[in-house]
């Protein structure tokens, strides 16, 4: 399961990078540290853990800036995975309040992943009433990689600390020869869940934090697109259908 879930993470990441990599961010490309990065993320993966939380991941930013703050709401359940995100909540110089008030107008600021193991990822977004089924990257040469780097991964306990009131044990981990590091935090009330994770790879530091974690098995809702969404082509297609939405309700309030 955590080597499939590696393979998962590193085509997220890479599509991430993708993204990340037309901005003007200054930010050190993604794809070499995906590998690493995927590796110590397996960490935060169990296929006997059921569960539903809030999530923040925080992302670097260049040299001076305020990083990236992205608050989540995750479910996951034998491999299944739901991410939810609000843009509205996001903290970042690079989306002032006039960019969402834009989005929000198009109807694209809220919008939800699911993951189901051998499907592709679905992206929904409520507020356009759509969604779109989205071909991830193929990483093969960083998912072997990131296999790899799993099977060498070496945890040592540093010892014990309260993380958003959770008792947790803290552990290193550590790929030998690779100059990536990670602490993780599992909560020893939540079945050892890692509520804390902070990665550091080239010099820069990624981090994720869980909150209101709910152990259980989600509703199975989580895992379905709501009834009464129309299916997209493709991200080019939901974007247009988006800006017609918004020039629509412009022309509507200048009537």
């Amino acid at each position: 399961m955590k080597a499939f879930l590696a393979a998962l993470w590193a085509a997220l990441l890479l599509l991430a990078g993708d993204i990340r990599a037309q901005s003007a961010t200054g930010l050190p490309a993604i794809n070499t540290q995906a590998p690493f990065l995927a590796a110590a993320l397996s960490e935060f993966f169990s296929d006997t853990r059921a569960f539903t939380a809030g999530v923040e991941l925080t992302l670097p930013a260049k040299e001076g800036a305020e990083a990236m703050k992205l608050p989540f709401g995750v479910a996951m359940a034998d491999g299944k995975m739901r991410w939810e995100l609000n843009l509205a909540n996001v903290k970042s110089a690079e989306l002032p309040p006039e960019s969402i008030n834009g989005i929000k107008d198009m109807g694209l600021d809220r919008m939800f992943f699911i993951y189901l193991p051998g499907k592709p990822l679905t992206l929904v977004f409520p507020g356009m009433k759509s969604y779109l089924d989205l071909a991830l990257p193929k990483p093969e040469g960083v998912q072997q990689q990131a296999q790899e780097k799993i099977g060498r991964l070496e945890k040592k306990e540093l010892g014990r600390e309260l993380v958003a009131g959770q008792p947790t044990v803290k552990y290193a981990v550590k790929v030998p020869g690779d100059d990536g590091t990670a602490t993780v935090w599992q909560a020893t009330n939540l079945q050892n869940l890692p509520i804390k994770i902070a990665i550091t790879k080239d010099k820069q530091t990624y981090q994720l934090q869980l909150s209101n974690v709910r152990l259980g098995q989600p509703d199975a809702a989580y895992f379905q697109v709501p009834p009464g969404m129309a299916k997209q082509a493709d991200l080019n297609a939901l974007i247009q259908a988006a800006a017609l939405r918004s020039l629509g309700g412009i022309t509507g309030q200048l009537k």
